[in-house]
């Protein structure tokens, strides 16, 4: 890293730090009326831009505050004016303060700058502002929309900050065409009745690409998540959100649906992922026409997990559908072609033990011992069959053993009680209990019509 005045060489130094006859321009405390900044200018201390100002930073501005607290407080307008080729940057100590807008009218917008390093580069508190075409490197957090913030943030590049952006209190923004790579938290966290559309953006080898928390009662849609620990991750977003025409291609979990999250899943490819679709503790989207290919398990269902998964090519995965702890996914007109085994019960999977020795009791007593009044757990469901009903779905070549087999047939495309009659369960006694089955009969004679990707992504 260079710093100023650090090379002897007239010519390095007219590269790296502009002239050197240039004086820096140096503010601290409120600006009036309508100020421009040119060239070199120093945060000296913190800068307001008051209620009924504006702040314009021209193209190839290079603003240096002098320590992590001389932040831009704007209340006002705030107009950063950077080009491709000459964008404004803002080389900030480690920790920076950086720019935050409170309660300020629309009109705020920045152009190609630089950010890097900040404990949090922009914040908004009820401020419309548009951010394009700029980037957010090493940041804490790169943008925070705290409360009631509906700006338009498009074309950027976030690369490794702790998150990206923080979408807070009623905040829509519109996140479109950006680029997110490596955060190590995650490149975008929505939370407290926050929405907007998040379009056309490329995640790629973040820990965490979508991070959902609560309702989110927008669209995710034709984006590409590549080489993530997740995806996107819901927790306890019900119905909400829709999730629609992206591509997920070799993350660790393409995506996960957890706490009672039932988003809409259609018409998105995941392809060569660990697990595509990971559902837990009561996670049960409505998966529809989607292709699954290539991964080592295309859906994998958890405590008490019931998706309906309806009219997908599901192909060439290691295993198809993975079923334990009480799930009873709902799954009808789907392709199954090419897959290492179509479907596998977990040793939990086990309606025998749910009536002999039951999870709701469970449920309730580490509810209580939580304090939790999460009104969803009345949902959990109480009645449970001894089988996971696959019927209604074809099977491809697999078909012909199918009907050799017969109804009752133990074929090596299904694990279930066949396989393994009884599991003992420890901390529950020397009791044994029956595994459930699956039941694959009536199976469709010929392809699901319409199975599948219903336009290309």
């Amino acid at each position: 890293m260079w710093k100023r005045n650090c090379f002897p060489s007239l010519l390095l130094a007219l590269f790296f730090c502009g002239s050197p006859l240039a004086e820096a321009a140096t503010y601290s405390g409120p600006l009036s009326g309508n100020t421009t900044w040119r060239g070199e200018v120093v945060l000296a201390a913190p800068v307001t831009v008051p209620s009924g100002a504006t702040l314009t930073i021209a193209a190839g501005t290079r603003v240096r505050p002098v320590d992590a607290a001389a932040r831009l407080m704007v209340q006002g307008v705030l107009l950063v004016q950077g080009t491709a080729a000459s964008p404004v940057v803002f080389i900030a100590v480690e920790k920076w303060q950086g720019i935050e807008f409170v309660e300020a009218p629309p009109g705020s917008v920045i152009e190609q700058a630089r950010f890097s390093r900040a404990e949090a580069a922009l914040s908004s508190i009820a401020t419309d502002l548009t951010v394009r075409g700029s980037t957010f490197a090493d940041c804490t957090a790169a943008i925070k929309l705290l409360r009631e913030s509906h700006s338009l943030i498009e074309d950027c590049r976030f690369v490794g900050n702790g998150m990206g952006i923080e979408n807070e209190m009623k905040s829509t923004p519109v996140i479109r065409g950006n680029h997110f790579e490596g955060h190590t938290n995650t490149a975008i966290f929505a939370s407290h009745n926050s929405s907007g559309a998040i379009v056309d953006n490329l995640f790629f080898k973040n820990k965490q690409g979508i991070t959902l928390v609560q309702k989110y009662p927008d669209r995710i849609e034709k984006n590409r998540f590549v080489e993530n620990g997740v995806g996107i991750f819901c927790n306890q977003t019900q119905n909400t959100p829709t999730i629609l025409a992206n591509t997920f291609e070799k993350n660790e979990n393409a995506l996960v649906n957890f706490s009672f999250s039932y988003p809409v899943v259609e018409n998105n490819r995941f392809l060569d992922n660990e697990t595509a679709i990971r559902n837990d503790q009561f996670g049960s989207p409505r998966v529809a026409r989607n292709l699954l290919r290539g991964n080592r398990t295309a859906l994998y269902n958890n405590r008490k997990s019931n998706p309906e998964v309806r009219l997908n090519r599901i192909e060439k995965n290691g295993l198809a559908l993975f079923v334990d702890y009480s799930s009873y996914p709902q799954v009808r007109e789907n392709n199954f072609l090419d897959n290492g085994r179509g479907v596998e019960l977990g040793i939990f999977q086990s309606a025998d033990w749910e009536k002999r020795s039951g999870s709701s009791g469970m449920v309730q007593k580490e509810a209580l011992s939580r304090k939790s009044q999460n009104p969803l757990l009345a949902k959990a469901p109480t009645v449970f069959n001894d089988y996971v009903d696959v019927s209604g779905n074809w099977w491809g070549k697999d078909t012909a053993k199918l009907a050799a087999a017969g109804s009752e047939g133990n074929l090596e495309i299904f694990f279930d009680r066949c396989d393994k009659p009884e599991v003992i369960y420890e901390g529950f006694g020397p009791d044994s209990y029956r595994l459930d089955r699956v039941v694959f009969s009536p199976w469709l004679e010929a392809p699901a019509k319409g199975a599948g990707l219903e336009v290309t992504p």
